[in-house]
């Protein structure tokens, strides 16, 4: 059983498998949860979550995964926090041996890693801590706390999230890694993308209840770094304008989990037959190109006419 815990608050060096056990005195709402609510349906969110559909262990959930290895044990060395990295000394998990070892300490909570990803992920440390000191960042992941865990309560509705990096309630850092590109003007753009606007919202929903002074004060970063050499990583702040969105995703996302919470209804898709509809951007493209065939055409009749005639 996790530890549950009775009264909102700011909990700095949480247990992480207490945490997406859900510590709350009742299901909470988290952004990933929130996520799922808008992506796809409610009866998704409600089997995602572990305290409205119990946990069935999944023989593909623990198959080893690199990049995910590489991340996490970073995450876990930049951070100081996570879970305890167990290094398989083999160039792969094909033997008997390997395989029993990955797979006893995925079961103990450990981390089981290659040696040669286990390196790459030391490197990418290395590299990330480099590239902070040189910049605006070399007090990240230094001054403050790992993992944080924020629980608040609206009415009789509980939330949470888990802050990666907090050097204070009005300074936080997530840590993203990835084997896309982390470029500027590639990574400006994830926020929206990939839901940290949403992460973003979250953080600053429960702090603003956690820590009312700080409203309107907070700076909140995240740290992209590409999981292959050079390692190199962005800064990103999250704008204004994309905390708005996020934060209008989140309030539907809520509604929607309140709802469903009180109503304890959790509907999949719509019944409606929905028609199809073209990407906007594709039908554009076309349409382009049609215009751009029908204005050749017409700046050389005689010409296409002459081939014609000749054939």
């Amino acid at each position: 059983m996790p530890e549950i815990i009775t009264e909102p608050g700011i909990y700095p060096d949480f247990p992480e498998a207490d945490y997406f056990a859900d510590p709350c005195p009742m299901a909470s709402l988290t952004q990933s949860v929130a996520k799922i609510l808008l992506e796809r349906s409610p009866a998704h969110a409600a089997a995602e979550h572990p305290r409205l559909t119990p946990v069935v262990e999944d023989e593909d959930a623990e198959k080893y995964d690199a990049a995910k290895a590489i991340g996490n044990a970073a995450h876990a060395m930049l951070l100081g926090r996570g879970r305890v990295i167990s290094e398989g000394k083999w160039s792969t998990w094909q033997t008997k041996e390997a395989r029993a070892f990955r797979d006893t300490e995925s079961a103990a909570g450990r981390l089981p890693i290659l040696s040669k990803h286990l390196a790459r992920a030391q490197s990418m440390m290395k590299a990330a801590r480099s590239q902070l000191d040189a910049g605006d960042h070399a007090a990240a992941f230094v001054g403050g706390k790992a993992e944080v865990m924020i629980a608040w309560h609206e009415g009789s509705f509980w939330f949470r999230s888990l802050i990666d990096w907090m050097a204070d309630p009005r300074t936080i850092y997530d840590f993203k890694t990835s084997g896309m590109s982390c470029a500027p003007h590639v990574v400006a753009e994830r926020p929206s993308e990939q839901g940290w606007d949403i992460q973003a919202a979250m953080h600053e929903r429960g702090l603003d209840v956690l820590d009312p002074q700080g409203a309107g004060r907070r700076k909140h970063f995240y740290v992209a770094q590409e999981n292959t050499p050079p390692f190199a990583l962005t800064v990103v702040r999250i704008s204004e304008a994309d905390l708005t969105m996020g934060r209008k995703k989140l309030a539907m996302a809520t509604d929607i989990w309140k709802r469903c919470l009180h109503d304890k209804v959790w509907p999949c898709y719509p019944a409606d037959t929905v028609p199809s509809r073209p990407k906007q951007w594709l039908e554009r493209q076309f349409l382009e190109r049609e215009i751009e065939y029908h204005d050749s055409r017409a700046s050389k009749p005689q010409r296409d006419g002459a081939n014609l005639m000749a054939g």
